[in-house]
Parts: C-alpha cells; sequence; structure tokens
C-alpha cells in the first residue's frame, strides 16, 4: 500500500506594491523526515510530494488589511499536478494558523481521488473540524507518531497490529491516547535518500555568500516535549511529557543529515536545554552533543531558541561548544 505525503507550497501574502508579507526560507521538512521513517519501518511505501519545490505562483483568495487588499499566493508546484488517485492514502501536515485555508485547498483536491486523508499538525489539533470539512477522513492528535501504523492500517483496511489510539474520525467517532508515546530515542533514523528529499534551503533563499554556504540545511528534533507551560504555546498540552534522545542517537540523525548532503543542520527542539533538569547527566548529554556537533565540522541551529539561563552553572562551557558551530551567541 502507498501513501502520499503532501507538503503544502509556500505561502505568500502580497500587498498592492508588491511586499511579500510573509517569510520565504525553504525550510527542512522536519515532520515529513520523521514521518517517511517511521511508515516505512511499518512497512509501507512512501512517497514525497513537496509542493515547495517549484516557482508557479497561483492565487487563491484576498483579504482586506488596513485598508489594503493582499492577494493569498500559493508559490510552489502546482497542487493540480498531483494525481489524487495515484496513491492509496495520503498524509498531510500542517503546523501553522497561516497555512490553514492552503491547507484546506489542498485537502478539498485530495479528496477528489477518494482515498482516505489522514491529517495532523499543531493548528490541525486545535481546529480539526475545519479539516475534516475539508475533506479529511481523519486527523491525528498523537505528535510522538505512536498512533500513525494503527491510523492507516485502519483506513487502507489492513490487519491491525495496534488498537487505534490518538485520533478523531470526520464521523465523530474519537479515540483517545490509548499507547504510550513514541520516544524520539525509537523513532527510526531516516535512510540517505529519505534526509536527502527533506533538506532545505535554496541559492533563491540565500541572502549572502555566507549563508548560500550553509545549504542544504538537514534537520534533526532531539528531544520532544517541553517543562514550561507559556500561554501562547500548545506544546505542553499534547501530553508527551518531556522525552530526549541519547547523545548517541542525537548524533546518529545528525550524521544521517551530513551523509545526505547537509552542510548544516537546524533542530526543531521544543526544549533542548530542558536535559539540564536532569542534574549532572543531562549536562553532560548537552557537552556530548555540541562537541559531537563540532568534531563533525557541522554548524548547528536551534530554530525555537535555547535557553543558556537554564544552565548557570555551565553556561561558559556550553557558549565555547556553540560559538564554535554557529559563531557568538
Amino acid at each position: 500500500m502507498k501513501i502520499g505525503l503532501v507538503e503544502l507550497p509556500q505561502l505568500k501574502i502580497i500587498d498592492p506594491e508588491g511586499i511579500d508579507w510573509t517569510e520565504q526560507n525553504q525550510h527542512p521538512l522536519i515532520s515529513k523526515q520523521i514521518l517517511m521513517s517511521n511508515l516505512e519501518a511499518g512497512g509501507f511505501e512512501v512517497e514525497l510530494f513537496n509542493l515547495k519545490n517549484g516557482f508557479e505562483e497561483e492565487e487563491f483568495g484576498q483579504a482586506t488589511w488596513k485598508g489594503m487588499t493582499l492577494h493569498k499566493i500559493a508559490y510552489g508546484g502546482k497542487t493540480a499536478a498531483i494525481d489524487p488517485k495515484s496513491c492509496d492514502a495520503w498524509g498531510v501536515t500542517n503546523n501553522f494558523t497561516i497555512y490553514r485555508e492552503l491547507t484546506s485547498l489542498v485537502l478539498r483536491h485530495l479528496a477528489k481521488g477518494g482515498k482516505p486523508i489522514i491529517v495532523g499538525g499543531s493548528d490541525v489539533i486545535s481546529q480539526p473540524r475545519y479539516y475534516l470539512e475539508a475533506g479529511a477522513t481523519a486527523v491525528v492528535t498523537d505528535k510522538s507518531g505512536s498512533a500513525n501504523w494503527a491510523i492507516f492500517d485502519y483506513v487502507l483496511g489492513q490487519p491491525q497490529r495496534q488498537e487505534l489510539s490518538g485520533v478523531l474520525f470526520a464521523d465523530g467517532s474519537q479515540y483517545g491516547k490509548n499507547l504510550r508515546p513514541l520516544h524520539p530515542q525509537d523513532w527510526p533514523v531516516p535512510s540517505i535518500n529519505v534526509a536527502k528529499a527533506c533538506l532545505g534551503g535554496s541559492n533563491e533563499f540565500a541572502d549572502n555568500i555566507s549563508e548560500s554556504s550553509l545549504i542544504p540545511i538537514g534537520s534533526v528534533m532531539l528531544d520532544l516535549g517541553c517543562d514550561r507551560t507559556c500561554d501562547f504555546c500548545q506544546t505542553p498540552t499534547y501530553g508527551t511529557g518531556y522525552m530526549r534522545m541519547t547523545p548517541q542517537r542525537a548524533l546518529e540523525w545528525c550524521a544521517r543529515q551530513k551523509e545526505a548532503g547537509a552542510r548544516s543542520v537546524v533542530s526543531d527542539s521544543d526544549q533542548f536545554l530542558g536535559r539540564v533538569l536532569f542534574g549532572n547527566e543531562g549536562r553532560q548529554e548537552v557537552f556530548d552533543i555540541v562537541n559531537g556537533l563540532r568534531a563533525m565540522n557541522l554548524p548547528f541551529s536551534w530554530d525555537n531558541g535555547i535557553e543558556l539561563k537554564n544552565c548557570p552553572f555551565a553556561y561558559f562551557e556550553i557558549t565555547k561548544g556553540i560559538n564554535a558551530l554557529v559563531g557568538n551567541v
């Protein structure tokens, strides 16, 4: 059975003077990389449809803001170029509210093929009905990946290897998160082909020679969850707790990015320095990972930032290691 995973096109919001009010950065596909590796480990054939690749522009709506008419543009590959009958099931991820309307257009197109469509991501979890009404068969509410095999087995009519967990169906039936969250340590390391397909960055998006020397960009997520509860963030509501890879596993993931051709790596970890909550053991893990990256000569950055104040006792040593990787902090 073949599952098609669709990466959304870029979104542009263009004002009357032609200025784009959104960020265009060709971010690497970390969630797709984790999901593709997970599904392949489950015996599924997986094909990636990356609509971020390409230069087509297609207007799909307008909005008025401060008296201006803003044009909503899908930029990249055309959704209509995907044959909605070419796969046995589809998967779409959206984490951002700004991409909600664009995601619905992709779902409506895929629904024409009559194949099951599974959607997940932060914005999907926050507003599941919107996505179900747009054509999704089911919404995944488990962010760890432990529910994936069972859900796809079910919608594809295959024998169930696990009980359904962490999913809401269009008919209103819902299954709570009955399975233990899948620990990042147990996420399969991607194949070179998967890691290569999920690299980000292109010369089109590089602002200068220094920046272009860091692309292609690989991606990793070395831990999942956060010890904080911030009113603007959904992460603590997902019920995963804080789970981290061992330094050995973390460096395996980073090494695979380099093997795939990455010249730098970005981490989407929610709280990398949450490790220091585990005392000397956690502090040593931070040192081992940072020093391992330095030994690989692999520039590294944290998309969600890092809080050095979490470990004042180790500030100097960690800063030394980070400076060697990404320049001055």
